[in-house]
């Protein structure tokens, strides 16, 4: 494999880009999730509450797009570091089928931030069929997208 990339993202342009490079994630799935706050309790003891998380996700996935190598590493993990993150919305119900994603989007949110979405096939019982459905996950300021060596 080639020189491990580190994409950052601070603008739909630069996800557009580092989205390109992942094919969305297509047919990866997330292998861990961490939420942490940036609240502290201060020496003095008084509590600095700020609303704001960093999210870091673990991302298994080798189907990269045209013009990556093919086929990375079955063992593949891209680490993303979601910085100044609020509105955390994940929703993994049982009827969405297996932790599997179709796809990712980044787009514009308000207050000068990102929001990302994903795309996953529900299953709905009652009408026993599949449905595409797109979920917003977080809005965030920045994010880093990085490559890690295979087998870490």
């Amino acid at each position: 494999m080639s020189e491990l990339k580190r994409l950052v993202i601070s603008s739909e342009e630069t996800a557009a880009s580092a989205l390109d490079y992942f094919n969305g994630f297509h047919d990866g799935f997330m292998k861990r999730i961490v939420v942490e706050s940036r609240d502290r309790i201060d020496e003095d003891q008084s509590q600095s509450c700020t609303g704001l998380f960093d999210v870091h996700i673990d991302f298994a996935h080798y189907n990269y797009a045209d013009g990556a190598e093919p086929f990375h590493p079955h063992n593949q993990i891209v680490r993303a570091e979601f910085r100044d993150v609020q509105d955390i919305l994940f929703d993994f119900q049982s009827g969405y089928l297996g932790n599997t994603i179709i796809g990712f989007s980044i787009v514009a949110a308000s207050r000068g931030r990102l929001e990302l979405r994903l795309s996953r096939h529900c299953y709905l019982e009652g009408e026993r069929r599949h449905e595409l459905r797109e979920m917003r996950l977080i809005t965030f300021r920045e994010a880093v997208f990085a490559e890690q060596a295979a087998g870490t």
